[in-house]
Formats: structure tokens, C-alpha cells, sequence
């Protein structure tokens, strides 16, 4: 008998813990439904009716996208109307904003995500999805700040959405970017090897992280003479190239690099005496640098 009661009581709980959980999931999936629904029908079918437009647009246009088209026309038409009809509806704000963005409507777009952001805080809405799209509308604002050089507000917008998003590479990379301008290697070279740590094949990523690392080893003013000397050498532009990389060792005369690719440039050119010179100012730096000693004795060998 108390065994009997035993399981009775143990499936009457499992069915307890089901109606729990289902009642949980319930209300959870209600209260973010509820979190973006709207009070108007209205707004509602204007945004699907924009999203249609917007789906349209980028498969038909293939990436020629302006606001004037058609299509676009119609989907800003219809976001517009969308918030026309409820201002809180965060959704329309959210693609609006993304409309804007694919024509390259830039002011639009920022002032769609700020609200977008505002609407957000005020809700206080809270979700992982909700935190995704958070994290991108901060990016782009950050980027929009970019474009237009506002570079303290671009740092900013792009921290808020990194916190809220540490895995959002694309934003690293405009840290990256913005901190440079700013003349804050320490904090770009960091950005860059974040964008190198979430992903490291993402474009480009490899040469800034270079680039910063270099102008902070051997000076920023250095390293960029260095660049465009390797730039103009690559083209072939001989007596440019020597002027930049000359630049460059006079702005640092421990740069190694930069003398290596004057002994080049001058070897190139048949002036063996002074590429030989410059080879011996990197072994005079680098002592077991092979390659300038291998350079050295091919330019000795042809001024015997």
C-alpha cells in the first residue's frame, strides 16, 4: 500500500513540474511577444509591408541600392507609415533603421538607431536577441560617428556595443581604426588583437595589428615613411622610394627594416656601395640578420 502511494505521489509531482514548466515557458514567450508587439494593426501592416519591400529590394538590386528606386522607395514609404502610426513601435524603428542603412542614408539611419536605443532603455527590455540587436544598432552608430569624424562619440558607441556584445569583431575593427586617428596606439594594437582573437581571418585585421605594432616600435611617423617606401618600391618608383625610406631612418636610425630596403633599392639600381653601407647599418642593429648578410655579400662581390 505505501509503495502504491509512493508512486502516486511521485507522478502527481512529475505532472506538477510539467504544468511549471510549461506555464514558465509560457509566460516568458508571452512577455517578449508582448515586448514587441504594437497597439496598432495599422503599424503592424506597414512593417511587414516595408520588411516585403526591403527583402525585395536587396534581391533584386543586387547591391544597387538607392533610396530613389522603387522598391526602396516603397519600403522607407512604408516604414515611415509604420511609425507614423505608433512612434513606440521598436521593430519599425529597428528595420527603418536598416533600410536607411542599406540606401546609405546615414543621417536617417543614426537617428532611427538612436531611438531604436531609446525605446530599448525605456522598456527595459532584456533578452538575448534583444542584446544582439542592441550591440549592432550601437555599432552602427559608432560608424556613422566615424564617417562624420566624431571620433569621441564613435569611441563611445562602438565601447557600448563591445560591452554588451564582446564578440562583435567588426566593431573591435573600428576601435582599431578610430583609436589610430586618435594617436592611441596602445588602445588600437588591443583592438586589433581582438578582432584577431574572434576571428583571424577577418580582412585586413592582420595588417592593421602590424602596422600599429610596428609604429609603436619604431614611431609612428617612422613606420609610415617605411610604408610608403615599400608602396613606391613595389611600383617600382626607385627615387621615391629611397626618399621615404631615408626619411624614415631619419626619424628613427635604429630602423633596421628601412635600411634593408634601401640596401635593396640601391642594389636594384647598381649602386652596390651605398646598398652595401646600408646592409652593414642592419647587421650593425642585427648582427644575425641572414638575409642583410646574404645581400651584403652579393653587393661586395660585385664592387671587387
Amino acid at each position: 500500500m505505501k509503495r502504491k502511494y509512493q508512486r502516486i505521489f511521485l507522478f502527481l509531482a512529475l505532472i506538477i513540474c510539467g504544468l511549471l514548466l510549461e506555464f514558465n515557458f509560457c509566460f516568458a514567450t508571452g512577455q517578449e511577444e508582448t515586448a514587441w508587439e504594437t497597439v496598432s494593426q495599422e503599424a503592424s501592416e506597414y512593417l511587414k509591408m516595408a520588411v516585403n519591400k526591403m527583402e525585395e529590394a536587396i534581391k533584386n538590386y543586387q547591391g544597387a541600392n538607392y533610396p530613389s528606386k522603387e522598391l526602396w522607395a516603397e519600403a522607407i514609404d512604408y516604414g515611415e507609415r509604420a511609425i507614423q502610426a505608433d512612434p513606440g513601435f521598436i521593430e519599425a524603428h529597428y528595420y527603418l533603421a536598416q533600410i536607411y542603412q542599406y540606401t546609405n542614408w546615414y543621417y536617417r539611419e543614426a537617428k532611427e538607431w538612436g531611438k531604436y536605443i531609446e525605446l530599448i532603455q525605456e522598456k527595459k527590455i532584456i533578452y538575448p536577441q534583444v542584446e544582439q540587436k542592441l550591440a549592432f544598432a550601437y555599432y552602427r552608430l559608432g560608424y556613422a560617428a566615424y564617417q562624420r569624424e566624431d571620433y569621441d562619440e564613435c569611441i563611445l558607441y562602438l565601447q557600448n556595443a563591445v560591452e554588451i556584445n564582446p564578440g562583435m569583431a567588426e566593431a573591435y575593427y573600428w576601435l582599431g581604426r578610430v583609436f589610430y586617428e586618435k594617436d592611441r596606439l596602445v588602445d588600437s594594437l588591443s583592438s586589433w588583437q581582438k578582432v584577431l582573437e574572434i576571428n583571424p581571418e577577418y580582412p585586413r585585421a592582420q595588417y592593421f595589428f602590424d602596422k600599429v605594432e610596428n609604429s609603436i616600435k619604431y614611431g609612428e611617423k617612422a613606420y609610415s615613411h617605411y610604408e610608403a617606401g615599400y608602396n613606391l618600391y613595389e611600383q617600382k618608383l626607385f627615387e621615391q622610394a629611397i626618399y621615404e625610406y631615408r626619411q624614415a631612418v631619419r626619424s628613427n636610425p635604429n630602423f633596421s627594416s628601412a635600411y634593408y630596403w634601401l640596401g635593396r633599392v640601391y642594389y636594384e639600381r647598381g649602386n652596390y656601395q651605398e646598398a652595401a653601407s646600408n646592409w652593414k647599418e642592419v647587421l650593425r642593429l642585427e648582427p644575425e640578420n641572414k638575409k642583410a648578410n646574404y645581400w651584403l655579400k652579393q653587393a661586395e662581390k660585385q664592387l671587387k
